[in-house]
């Protein structure tokens, strides 16, 4: 049970007693005589992505696993799993409910939530085969093949690493060795009605339903080209009349069948067209945010000149600084298409105009930012300002007058968790000496807990600071 109390430590804040509990239930589930022919897993919340996370799998002691490899760890997402998701969130038996694994399988789960006291604190899952759900949503001309045609596709979308239940919402077309149609699910069924086939296409030929322009002997041709047991043809981009398609296709050599897999890709094209239009007009508008905020910061500046208090310059000071953090994101997002920004670029900016607007000459930033982590534009900001104060303190309250010193800005990704952290060389400091109305505490501790949903830890002594924040990506 230590793997268990390890991912629960990692990835919630349950206590020690909740932990137990849920070791009680392990051992309860090893105990029930009613779960020997199934795979049972434990899942808790995931805290930092609010998604679920396998902690514990007891596998059939009757039959086969439905999962090949270890699944304990990885995370349960709430698209694939909604069962999960309502038993952890309402506190009731979630049964019967569709799910899709973390190898891409269709199961059927039922789901009990675990309390301790009146909080849910995980769920036990059950799951089991639902093959025969799958045959009911295909036709074909011999109902005693049927089960036969659809077990060895499944089967074959299994070898070849595609994922089940995304194979299952495109239109399956199946066709025998002389290409005529001996199966099809309701979605290609559906499809060939909206595109005006009239009557069942069941028994038609592979050139009377071929949208991409090929020919079933060239196709065939192609697929056995390979000589391997299973080909599958890269998937093609085409248009058919007002509608976009991809197209996928395969050779089972078992069966001596062309299995057709057609996804409609209209609404995504449309959407990418819309998608390429508005990041034109946001770059524009991320432009334009960036020259006002250098223009408020301007405006801050001559204000400061005019100022005779040292108080008050170093209060605007402070604005200045958080609006040139902002600013320095947005000239990065200004320069780019994509809605995700590199982490490293954006901290390297900061710094570099942090250092400009403050007297840093006698401290040394050292900056070491996994280059590959990247982050979308809202969070982006947000990280920015949190970095930008994290410095300032740094700048203000850790070294005396002209003594020298060092800071470590430092960012890693573990798995979907990434960590940012400052750390100085300085005089440190006690945390009930913090003022509590502390501005630059406040935005920090706001800002990691309501926009990254993330968690703030905070180490001092005489050696110095550190300040790490933690989030999902």
């Amino acid at each position: 049970m230590e793997e268990l109390k390890t991912l629960v430590e990692k990835y919630s804040n349950l206590t020690q007693p909740m932990i137990d509990s849920l070791i009680t239930e392990t051992k309860n589930i090893q105990r029930n005589y009613s779960y020997r022919k199934f795979d049972v897993f434990i899942d808790v919340r995931n805290d930092y992505s609010h998604q679920a996370v396998v902690v514990y799998h007891k596998v059939p002691q009757i039959g086969k696993s439905l999962y090949q490899h270890k699944v304990v760890g990885k995370e349960a997402l709430q698209e694939n799993e909604p069962g999960v998701f309502h038993a952890l969130e309402t506190g009731l038996p979630s049964l019967g409910l569709l799910a899709e694994t973390q190898e891409s399988k269709l199961i059927q789960q039922r789901i009990y939530p675990i309390k301790f006291e009146e909080t849910v604190i995980g769920v036990t899952i059950i799951e089991s085969d639902i093959s025969n759900n799958i045959l009911n949503s295909f036709r074909g001309k011999n109902t005693n093949e049927r089960y036969n045609d659809v077990s060895a596709t499944i089967q074959l979308f299994g070898r070849l690493n595609l994922a089940v239940a995304n194979q299952l919402v495109d239109s399956i077309l199946i066709f025998d060795q002389f290409g005529d149609l001996v199966l099809a699910n309701k979605t290609a069924l559906e499809l060939y009605k909206q595109l005006g086939y009239i009557g069942n296409i069941i028994g038609l030929d592979y050139d009377n339903l071929s949208l991409d322009g090929t020919d079933f002997r060239s196709t065939f041709q192609q697929l056995l080209a390979g000589q391997v047991n299973e080909k599958l043809v890269d998937k093609k981009e085409f248009q058919y009349l007002d509608h976009y398609f991809t197209i996928r296709k395969l050779w089972n050599k078992e069966n001596q069948q062309m299995i057709v897999l057609i996804q409609d890709i209209t609404e995504i094209k449309i959407k990418e067209a819309e998608i390429i239009s508005k990041s034109v007009a946001i770059r524009e508008v991320n432009h334009r945010v960036k020259n006002n905020l250098q223009s408020v910061i301007s405006l801050l500046r001559i204000q400061q000149r005019r100022l005779e208090s040292p108080e008050l310059k170093q209060v605007l000071n402070g604005s200045i600084s958080r609006i040139m953090a902002i600013a320095s994101t947005y000239e990065l997002l200004a320069k780019q298409v994509s809605d995700d920004t590199n982490l490293s670029s954006a901290l390297s900016l900061l710094v570099s105009h942090f250092k400009q607007l403050n007297d840093t000459q006698n401290i040394m930033v050292k900056f070491q930012i996994d280059p590959a982590i990247v982050i979308d534009s809202d969070r982006i900001v947000t990280i920015s300002i949190i970095v930008n104060e994290l410095l300032q303190n740094v700048v203000d309250h850790a070294f005396s007058h002209d003594q020298a010193g060092e800071i470590m800005l430092t960012g890693i990704a573990d798995h979907n968790i990434v960590t940012i952290s400052i750390a100085d060389n300085g005089r440190g400091f006690s945390m009930d000496q913090v003022s509590k109305g502390s501005l630059g505490l406040t935005i920090i501790r706001s800002y990691v807990a309501d926009k990254l949903k993330g968690k703030l830890k905070i180490n001092s002594d005489s050696s110095g600071t550190t300040v790490a924040f933690s989030f999902n990506n």
